[in-house]
């Protein structure tokens, strides 16, 4: 009896002192500097790099190096690539997404106390009054607890997802967002994505993280059980002696280990630094700023070229078209990149039809910019305003497996080909809109002088949306066939497909304006063209945020009607019935 209540004292005084350790390293933490608690946490750069390399399934199976994961998971948690800091003499840093997550792994008390969980501005006044957040606009992961462990967003969090996603306001997303990333934030600190253990006696090859408590054959588990915790050991020792030569050779070790039990699935040393390579180079990102120079460029020499006649006009415009030419070669070079690394034909969800639709597109208005520069110019501005939305909030960059709809020859059959008229379609209607604005300025003494190139610019409108409407039309008849393997069935209303119809139609009644409007042709094609457009928007991004259907990136959840809608359509409008009354006087 003696002996256990002995037992009993010893381990609550055990426990007391254990928190009171804890407490006081806690105390001691808050008091360290960002800086310091970086540094106190961060691996050198060198092994960080040869850790990326280590392969690593995600939660919907995909084998990807490190690297890719790290880099998603800080976009998630931070909006960056990297984490930035001011060191001690207030120089700016930053660590890359790698040494970032291992040190969440390796420190996971000197993360809760960064400030790095990202808060969009729009709500940082609300969110303000319950944690506090920096200038730059982010909050410190433990501080989304009070210290009776309560999570202080619980309510704000709740409600929104109570709500229906199309009810829900800037605030209820914004909380979603907050405690998505949290919820990342906790899970990398807890080990839950390192999942870098492949299994042979597994089930659907399934990968392992530590601390799952899974079962492996002879040695294998003694790895598993034990090559982290000492692999974490062996980071501090390291940065005690500047030695990183033993945490360097657990590496070693952990991809042995990978070799031994997943041969068939790992992917090649060259396609690793290939993916590498894709992170580190934001070639989407790189093209899109190079098409706003230059396309505002082409912009201005184009409506020159209309208006005066100048050598260095041409000059300038011949430069420019050459530089975009180049452009356009790195854009499409990343395209395939991303085919290489992803294992798939690149046009696979929103993300990539889009940045497909922005590489046609400049590829229409490069072949149809001999004698003007305006197509080459509206594509670029059209390249822009899509990638621009590619990078937002609205779609996700990570590259992810197919689908089982999707594993078939017709993805790189059917998805090319409609979503490639896309790009012819939407130049012509952005050539009508340049040929209305034209209309505008023209002068009757210039009236002689500029006639010729608008009907120039209608006459390659004609042929980019007859190629545009070929290509949306054979598109949509081997979607149908694809359907048929598919779910069984040629055609079934799906709004997808009904609104590639509706797309159709429309199209070729502007088509067949020459025939019904004799005399008034040129203007009131370019109008018609020019408004077709919003047909092809409701197909590709209308259909799939409105409306219900089978299509892989169709999410069919309400939202709210963007804002700019009500500015541009009733703009559009305006410049439609002014452009009217002015070639009126013009040519009546």
């Amino acid at each position: 009896m003696k002996t256990n209540t002995n037992y009993l004292l010893y381990t609550v005084l055990l426990l007391i002192f254990s928190f009171q350790v804890q407490v006081s390293i806690a105390q001691q933490l808050h008091k360290l500097k960002p800086h310091a608690l970086i540094e106190r946490q961060l691996v050198s750069a060198s092994h960080a790099e040869k850790f990326a390399k280590i392969q690593i399934q995600d939660f919907q199976g995909r084998i990807k190096p490190v690297h890719t994961l790290a880099v998603d998971l800080l976009r998630k948690i931070y909006g960056k690539d990297s984490f930035k800091y001011t060191d001690a003499s207030n120089v700016a840093k930053k660590i890359n997404a790698t040494q970032a997550f291992i040190g969440m792994q390796f420190k996971p008390d000197s993360w809760q106390l960064l400030p790095c969980i990202k808060i969009e501005k729009s709500v940082r006044d609300t969110i303000s009054k319950l944690v506090p957040i920096s200038k730059k606009g982010y909050a410190k992961p433990a501080q989304f607890f009070n210290f009776n462990g309560d999570y202080v967003i619980k309510k704000l969090v709740a409600d929104a997802y109570a709500k229906a996603e199309g009810k829900r306001n800037t605030l209820d997303k914004s909380c979603i967002k907050i405690d998505e990333r949290l919820n990342i934030i906790w899970a990398i600190f807890n080990g839950q994505f390192l999942k870098i253990f492949p299994n042979p006696i597994a089930e659907n090859n399934t990968w392992h993280a530590p601390k799952e408590n899974a079962q492996f054959i002879d040695e294998d588990q003694l790895v598993y059980d034990k090559i982290i915790p000492s692999y974490l050991a062996q980071i501090q020792e390291a940065k005690n002696q500047n030695d990183w030569t033993k945490a360097d050779e657990t590496i070693v070790i952990i991809k042995e280990f990978q070799k031994k039990n997943a041969p068939n699935l790992l992917l090649s040393d060259q396609k690793v630094t290939w993916e590498i390579n894709y992170n580190n180079q934001h070639i989407f990102f790189k093209s899109m700023m190079g098409y706003t120079l230059i396309g505002l460029i082409l912009l201005i020499i184009g409506f020159f070229e209309i208006f005066f006649e100048k050598k260095w006009i041409i000059i300038i415009g011949k430069i420019s078209l050459i530089i975009l030419a180049l452009i356009f070669a790195y854009h499409g070079f990343g395209i395939v990149l991303r085919w290489y690394v992803s294992g798939h034909a690149p046009w696979s969800n929103g993300y990539e039809a889009t940045i497909f639709i922005s590489w046609v597109g400049l590829f229409a208005g490069i072949i149809f910019s001999k004698k003007t520069k305006l197509p080459a110019a509206a594509t670029a501005l059209i390249a822009v305003c899509l990638m621009g939305i590619a990078h937002g909030n609205l779609m996700n960059p990570e590259i992810t497996n197919l689908v089982p709809v999707l594993k078939s020859y017709w993805l790189m059959i059917h998805v090319a080909v409609i979503t490639g008229s896309y790009g012819f379609l939407t130049m012509g209607s952005l050539l009508a809109l340049i040929v209305l604005v034209c209309i505008l300025f023209i002068s009757p003494e210039q009236k002689q002088q500029i006639h010729p190139k608008i009907i120039a610019l209608t006459r390659i409108n004609e042929k980019t949306t007859t190629i545009g409407l070929f290509m949306l039309s054979i598109g949509t008849f081997l979607g149908g066939v694809w359907a048929n393997e598919s779910w069984g069935r040629y055609w079934g209303w799906d709004p997808k497909e009904t609104w590639a119809l509706i797309s159709i139609i429309i199209y070729s009644f502007v088509l067949h304006i020459r025939i019904i409007f004799k005399n008034n042709f040129l203007f009131t094609y370019n109008v018609f063209s020019l408004f077709a457009l919003s047909s092809l928007i409701m197909t590709f991004f209308g259909v799939n945020y409105y409306l219900s259907g089978l299509h892989s990136y169709a999410k069919g959840d309400p939202v709210p009607i963007p804002t700019w809608i009500y500015i541009v359509v009733p703009s559009l409008l305006i410049l439609a019935l002014i452009a009217k009354m002015k070639w009126k006087k013009l040519y009546n």
